[in-house]
This record gives C-alpha cells, structure tokens and sequence, in this order.
C-alpha cells in the first residue's frame, strides 16, 4: 500500500503505476490493488519454485529424460500441478458436466484432477516431457483468470534446468522430498540432492 501512495506522488514506467491508475479510471480499488499485487507476488513465487522443485524430483527420478525438448516446463507445470484448487463465483447460471450452477453459486476448481484426466491425457500419471499438445490447466483454464504470468514461468524453468544441466550434470537425490501439508499449494518443503 505503501508503494501504491509513493506512485501515486510519483508515477513511474512500471506495473504499480498502470494498475494504479487504473482506481482512478473506476477499476481498482485501494483494497482491490492490495490482493492484486499478493496474489502476484504468491502466483509468481510459490508456484514456479514448486514446479521446478517438482521438476526437479521428476528428472531424478525418471533416468534418460536428460534431454529436454521446449515441452518439458508445460509437462512439469502439468504433472506437478503447484496449484491444486480454486474457487470460482458463478456469475450466471449454467450447467457443468450435468450439474446445475446458479449464478452466485461457489464452484471449486481441482486442477490436479483436470490435469490427470484419462478422457484429456493418455496415461496421465506418466512424467512424459514429448506430450505434445500439453492441454493442461495448470496456468487456468483462459479468459480473465488465465495466468498473468505464464510466459514468464516457463521461460524460468526453462533456464533453471538448463543451468542444472550445465552446472551439475551429476546431481542425484538423496532423499525423498519432505511436502508442504497444504490443501491450496501442492508444495515441496525440502528436496535432498548430493552433487557429483
């Protein structure tokens, strides 16, 4: 809140200043802009360090998978799932897989499930980092609540894993990984690995 008041004095060419801007125009509120900028600050943090965590686990786990085609980041975002649910508010009736939704109805999204489904993805608890197309929903589903910041996590886990390649080629695990006890995060407190 501190940093929204200094670029409301101040506006600079950045993110803070646009949305901002965008309370005076009858889009954003103070508060609005406060769970904005800490659902980014969580969406851009928790889940790509948990995907490549989960990534990670995965290549070391599953031998000859060395090399990694553009796909392997939208496959570890899918098998991973950092996200495992949501809720949604129905904003207009409708009906969902046979299920009558009213409008104003809480509606929970499982993306985990999404993710593993057998009608969507053939044999969908197998690491396979070919997958191609990856239809996952572990970034959303589309429209307004796709993630922001999509682009930029794959990108991430591209390079880390490229530098890991690069830096340790003779990384090995030593240890199963101690998970995060959450409902919201599929998370990895701790993964043990020696080097060399």
């Amino acid at each position: 809140m501190n940093m929204a008041a200094d670029r409301k004095q101040c506006p600079a060419k950045d993110i803070v200043t646009t949305l901002v801007a965008a309370e005076d125009e009858g889009n954003l509120s103070s508060g609005e802009f406060g769970f904005f900028v800490l659902m980014l600050a969580v969406a851009g943090n928790e889940t790509t360090r948990n995907a490549i965590t989960h990534g990670m686990h995965a290549f070391l786990t599953h031998p000859g998978k060395r090399e990694r085609p553009r796909t392997a980041a939208e496959e570890i975002i899918r098998w991973a799932t950092p996200v495992n649910a949501f809720q949604r508010t129905a904003t207009q009736d409708t009906e969902l897989g046979g299920k009558q939704i009213r409008k104003g109805d809480r509606v929970g999204l499982f993306y985990s499930s999404a993710n593993h489904d057998p009608e969507v993805f053939d044999h969908p608890d197998l690491f396979d980092i070919t997958r191609d197309p990856d239809p996952h929903l572990g970034f959303g589903g589309g429209g307004p609540h796709y993630c922001l910041g999509k682009s930029l996590a794959v990108l991430e886990i591209d390079l880390i894993f490229d530098a890991l390649a690069d830096a340790m080629p003779e990384i090995k695990p030593v240890g199963d990984p101690r998970r995060l006890r959450s409902a919201w995060i599929n998370g990895v407190k701790e993964l043990p690995v020696i080097v060399g």
